[in-house]
């Protein structure tokens, strides 16, 4: 996210942690994981435990945060989040992107937007509840494609992630070298797009090409997708690391 301003983020989650004290329980828009990474990282060092994430389905990647009180304890239903029942014709396939589409064709904001899960004629998609009305008020097709939109259904769907996986060797454990690896490309291409900009660790921003990288990190690329070190296997007669990586289907 280039526009991100992490400073103004950061302080935001401070005041948030503030506001806890005299409201009981405050709420954020829905996070990237990005985001939650620096909030939990504001409230650790302000050595606050008293907060939570959800984003209404188990393992969702785009999550609200709530800071709050030591009196109060919040519960799922507590998060102003709606999750709205989009039902179709199983023969249309629909994907994430179609319903991101006309969703930020409403003119709404990405953080207004959770997670957006999608199955054989059916998909469910987890919104802020200031839009709630709006959405149910507004979309009847996705595309070309007519849609039933309802708010009363519970969830129905499971978030679910594939991968398509990589083997290989790599010198050592530097981004440069596992980036190669992963994009399927030199040592020297992979650097130049780390000294771009373009790559983060753990949903950090990262331009040192000789950053080392462990078992269990996820790591992006701009425009070439993420990754995440599945397992180091071993080292062969040469010196070199047998990786697993997954990419991010």
């Amino acid at each position: 996210m280039t526009d991100f301003d992490e400073k103004a983020f950061a302080a935001r989650i401070e005041d948030l942690a503030e506001l806890s004290e005299r409201r009981g329980m405050i709420f954020t828009h829905f996070l990237n994981e990005r985001q939650q990474v620096l909030a939990e990282s504001v409230l650790k060092r302000l050595r606050c435990e008293n907060y939570c994430f959800s984003g209404g389905a188990e393992n969702a990647d785009r999550k609200i945060l709530c800071v709050f009180s030591e009196y109060c304890r919040p519960e799922n239903s507590d998060f102003p989040m709606s999750c709205i029942t989009f039902r179709f014709k199983p023969s249309y396939k629909l994907s994430h992107r179609d319903f991101l589409g006309a969703l930020t064709s409403l003119n709404l904001k990405r953080e207004a937007v959770g997670d957006i899960l999608t199955g054989d004629g059916i998909a469910q998609v987890f919104v802020i509840d200031s839009v709630k009305q709006t959405v149910l008020d507004e979309i009847r097709k996705i595309g070309s494609v007519g849609v039933e939109v309802s708010s009363d259904e519970p969830l129905l769907l499971d978030k679910t992630q594939s991968y398509r996986e990589i083997k290989g060797t790599a010198a050592s454990m530097r981004l440069d070298c596992i980036l190669g690896l992963a994009l399927g490309t030199s040592r020297s291409k992979a650097a130049a797009v780390i000294s771009s900009g373009a790559a983060e660790v753990n949903y950090r921003p990262v331009t040192d090409t000789s950053f080392v990288l462990k078992e269990g990190d996820i790591f992006s690329v701009r425009k070439y997708g993420k990754f995440r070190i599945e397992e180091i296997s071993g080292v062969s007669k040469k010196g070199r690391i047998h990786i697993n990586v997954l990419k991010y289907c």
